[in-house]
């Protein structure tokens, strides 16, 4: 009786510590993954921020008067006006 008490409390132990080896290698991947996606959501966070300040800067003033100096817009424009109706609408003959 005192042998088979011996060899179950061995077999637990056994049993514990490849669980415990089991614990310890899924901790440290688990530390590894976690750190990747730290890294990427980093670096997501940096892209935001730039696109911000880009969109920030596209619809700026700024950006839509240095766009149409180079366009070569004029400041005002002298509007076409049709005197008679029949430029503006000919029907399908």
């Amino acid at each position: 009786m005192r042998n088979f008490i011996k060899s179950s409390i061995g077999f637990v132990m056994l049993g514990l510590l490849v669980a415990n080896i089991f614990l310890f290698y899924s901790s440290i991947k688990l530390g590894t993954d976690i750190s990747t996606f730290e890294t990427k959501t980093q670096k997501i966070h940096h892209e935001n921020v730039n696109l911000e300040k880009e969109l920030s800067y596209l619809s700026s003033l700024q950006y839509a008067q240095k766009l149409a100096k180079q366009l070569v817009f004029t400041k005002k424009s002298s509007p076409s006006y049709l005197e008679k109706l029949i430029y503006a609408f000919v029907p399908n003959q």
